[in-house]
């Protein structure tokens, strides 16, 4: 039915415009130039011609719209109604493939009723997808383990991780961050939002999340090296200079701590600081390209 009615309305158009044209060209027949000089006959007949032409295209123009209108407003309304269909149709397909997602997400066909049991099975599937890559496949065990549990913390740890490694740093983030409501203390977790947080060039959220990692755990130099040359990018030498003391005390014979060291050094005009980090990067790597350069500027202290 709906196709049907602008049918009709097309065929009601073609015979209105058959007989507009029957009625208005006999009288273009019947135009008196019998009467006009002869040698102006020709050229007479052709301008009223023209001119009575372009009159009735005018009026037949005018009125081919508001035939046509109906037609016009119509077809819109089919498209519009098409569109909103191809909308809805794409709409529950998607629907359609998360629910069969979801229904089909793995489980442990022959696991023990103990809830432990299956969340331990669960997550040591989805652990064995991510070392594997099977990125996709992880993310379903995952899932499925926080569905039994909502706060089994190793298994958003394990998703967290799986978004990180497909490139979706946002919902890596997200999912950190929530595991943080679960684990406060967790220093792995707040390295993690720290690196994230760089990513998206918010350089001092990334501190605060790396000052409580290192609160947490002050035994790693590493972390302490990267919150050093955060606070350098954002203009804290005095800061950046605690931090990279403590990382050249952990691991004293670093070459790039002992580089970070010094510059810090200079910059906050602790001549002292930089000639012992001077020194022992002398001794470390004594074929660093940057010696003399740096012998230059902490003599200028």
């Amino acid at each position: 039915m709906p196709i049907i009615f602008p049918v009709i309305l097309i065929v009601i158009s073609i015979v209105v415009i058959g007989i507009i044209v029957g009625r208005k060209f006999p009288q273009l027949g019947n135009l008196d130039i019998d009467n006009l000089p002869q040698e102006k006959e020709a050229r007479k007949k052709q301008e009223l011609i023209q001119r009575r032409v372009v009159a009735e295209s005018g009026a037949l123009a005018e009125k081919l719209k508001k035939v046509f209108a109906p037609v016009r407003w119509v077809w819109g309304q089919l498209q519009l109604k098409f569109r909103i269909y191809v909308g809805k149709i794409e709409r529950f397909w998607h629907h359609e493939q998360r629910e069969k997602k979801e229904q089909q997400a793995p489980t442990v066909a022959t696991s023990p009723e103990d809830l432990n049991d299956r969340l331990t099975a669960l997550l040591q599937r989805g652990t064995q997808n991510f070392e594997q890559n099977y990125y996709d496949k992880a993310e379903e065990f995952f899932i499925a383990a926080i569905k039994l549990d909502p706060k089994y913390a190793l298994a958003y740890r394990g998703l967290a991780d799986t978004y990180l490694a497909q490139g979706s740093l946002t919902e890596a983030k997200e999912t950190y961050q929530y595991l943080l409501q679960l684990q406060p203390k967790d220093d792995n977790t707040l390295a993690k939002v720290a690196e994230l947080f760089e990513k998206e060039g918010k350089l001092e959220e990334a501190v605060t999340y790396l000052q409580q990692a290192v609160i947490i755990n002050d035994s790693l130099s590493s972390r302490f090296f990267y919150l050093a040359d955060l606070l350098m990018r954002l203009g804290q030498p005095e800061v950046a200079r605690e931090a990279i003391a403590q990382a050249v005390e952990l691991e004293p014979k670093n070459p790039k701590y002992l580089d970070l060291l010094i510059e810090t050094g200079i910059l906050c005009g602790d001549k002292d600081l930089a000639l012992r980090g001077f020194n022992e990067l002398r001794l470390v790597n004594p074929e660093n390209k940057k010696l003399d350069s740096f012998q230059t500027r902490v003599n200028s202290l």
